[in-house]
């Protein structure tokens, strides 16, 4: 190889080498001198959540139950949330789901009905005839909660029962139905 071609090459490597350590350099600089111009508060504040039995509800012995008598046989799970005084200048919403639902397969119809109240109103119902292998169902979705005063306690009732349809429905008699009651929360301002 002649010198000028020798020199020419080291020139070209040198110059890439300079290049590759002052880019490194800058992203580096721009890295650890990098900070957020975001502004705002985070809450780590909650609506409080008080179980009046606990957050499982249980079926082992399921009756036929007519609609009509839900409220006097149904297996019944009651809880309340109340939003406190220091989240007045918030808007909050909350979502209730049933979480680690373990039932039988033969429950999985129609005639296996929930229903949520909220202060005595109907605010969910439905049936577990769709959930399959699911093992988490939302009862209620995310619903913002319209608070008058402060605090505010809000309860709820729900009830799980099989529904009588007048048939023979002693197959379905002694099936197991389990879940826990899951809130969640969300506060903005």
């Amino acid at each position: 190889m002649s010198y000028k071609k020798i020199i020419i090459i080291l020139s070209i490597t040198i110059l890439v080498f300079i290049g590759i350590i002052l880019g490194s350099s800058y992203a580096w600089y721009a890295y650890s001198n990098a900070e957020s111009r975001i502004g705002g508060s985070t809450i780590k504040e909650t609506p409080t959540v008080i179980f009046a039995q606990t957050e499982y509800i249980v079926a082992k012995t399921i009756m036929p139950i007519k609609d009509e008598d839900r409220y006097n046989y149904a297996n019944k799970n009651s809880f309340s949330i109340t939003i406190d005084e220091n989240l007045r200048d918030y808007e909050t919403a909350i979502e209730i789901s049933l979480k680690d639902i373990n039932m039988d397969n033969e429950l999985k119809i129609p005639n296996y009905k929930y229903e949520l109240l909220q202060d005595g109103k109907l605010v969910s119902n439905g049936n577990f005839s769709n959930i399959n292998n699911a093992t988490s169902l939302k009862i209620m979705p995310m619903t913002i909660l319209k608070n008058i005063t402060y605090p505010q306690t809000y309860t709820y009732e729900l009830y799980i029962w099989l529904s009588d349809d007048d048939t023979n429905q002693n197959d379905l008699m002694n099936k197991g139905f389990s879940a826990k009651i899951n809130v969640n929360s969300a506060t903005k301002k």
